[in-house]
């Protein structure tokens, strides 16, 4: 039984991605939808098979085993199929066309008719359900139309062939907005708990990610930083300037710093908030000479582009020149991620006894 809910568990998306994703929740609507219905005209197939005979079960056992396959290929498959949706969709008009035109009106076709534009819906894309049901409207009109449906009743011409296709295009009808309004609210749902998952992860002040995202992105302090290099960024006489021009200005030099260093860094680092006028950098890379080349461009960028801040009433504007302490460090085989910071950290605080305005790295032989 174990082993069973394992390779369930192995075969099905989990169930937030089923919420937020519609093609997870297309797959195991289709998964669920083939699995019932096989199960059913099987189970219908061997209750025929036993009160009538074989020969008139064959054709509800050929529909069960052919759901019963595309249950098992979509099943098998982690990715959502449109083929395998399509040729469930075909094989369900089928069996509705079939059922009503050998069972007539006192058959179950009926029914299969009605729940077709909901099955559609539920198991391929929106927009190509309008195909799904416009194929099937164009069936029922050829069926109640046709010669071969000839042993519909008298009291039953009218009823089928008027009132029971405009019930199921108000069915439909009334499915379209339903569906419409679930994917409303499952976009509405997907923006809010993407702006809570970035206020989470985000400092409010500078836009740059804070620790709690350092986790989510790399993992725990204590795991292995190998194939990662660090740099800790420090604004130079940070509190001069608070002391000077007030914290307002200070935390616009915060932002304006944020600005400079997302302009220079690689595509896949990041920008952490680490402390105050600390920030902390992740680059996916060991090669120490990208690692200088990337710091001494922030360094530079930095220190040539000074920060103008708009002018008040009589004062003047004001423009104010920074510089930025940087210690880096590649981390090797040994080192965890809460070292690796540590050993940038030391670096920084080396920068700045040195002169501030500098780039120090550790290297491997320095270790």
């Amino acid at each position: 039984m174990r082993r069973l809910t394992k390779i369930i568990r192995g075969n099905l998306d989990s169930w937030d991605e089923i919420c937020v994703n519609n093609c997870a929740r297309l797959r195991l609507n289709l998964i669920l939808f083939s699995l019932v219905i096989s199960i059913v005209f099987l189970v219908m197939a061997i209750r025929t098979a036993a009160m009538i005979n074989f020969y008139t079960a064959v054709p509800t056992m050929l529909f069960g085993s052919v759901t019963f396959s595309l249950f098992l290929w979509q099943f098998l498959h982690i990715k959502y199929s449109m083929v395998v949706a399509w040729m469930f969709g075909v094989m369900s008009l089928a069996m509705a066309v079939f059922f009503i035109a050998s069972g007539g009106v006192e058959g179950t076709g009926h029914i299969w008719i009605c729940i077709l534009p909901i099955v559609g819906t539920m198991m391929v894309p929106f927009k190509s359900t309008l195909i799904y049901n416009g194929i099937l409207f164009v069936l029922l009109i050829c069926l109640l139309r046709g010669p071969f449906y000839i042993h519909i009743s008298a009291e039953y011409s009218t009823y089928m062939r008027t009132v029971f296709p405009i019930s199921i295009m108000i069915l439909t009808l009334c499915n379209y907005v339903s569906e419409y309004t679930r994917q409303r609210t499952q976009r509405q749902l997907i923006s809010m708990t993407e702006k809570l998952r970035n206020s989470a992860f985000t400092d409010p002040l500078t836009g740059a990610y804070n620790r709690r995202a350092l986790t989510a992105h790399f993992g725990e302090p204590n795991e292995s930083a190998y194939g990662l290099s660090f740099a800790m960024l420090d604004l130079d006489y940070f509190k001069k300037v608070n002391d000077t021009y007030g914290h307002e200005l200070g935390d616009r030099l915060l932002c304006h710093l944020v600005t400079l260093v997302k302009k220079c860094i690689p595509p896949g680092a990041q920008l952490y908030r680490w402390g105050g006028e600390e920030f902390l950098l992740a680059l996916k890379s060991t090669d120490i000479d990208i690692l200088r080349s990337v710091l001494e461009n922030i360094r530079k960028k930095v220190a040539e582009t000074p920060m103008e801040s708009p002018s008040q009433g009589d004062e003047p504007a004001t423009i104010l020149f920074a510089t930025v302490s940087i210690g880096g460090v590649s981390a090797s085989l040994q080192d965890n991620i809460e070292r690796s910071i540590n050993l940038a950290d030391e670096q920084m605080y080396l920068a700045k006894n040195a002169g501030r305005n500098i780039v120090m790295i550790k290297t491997e032989a320095h270790r």
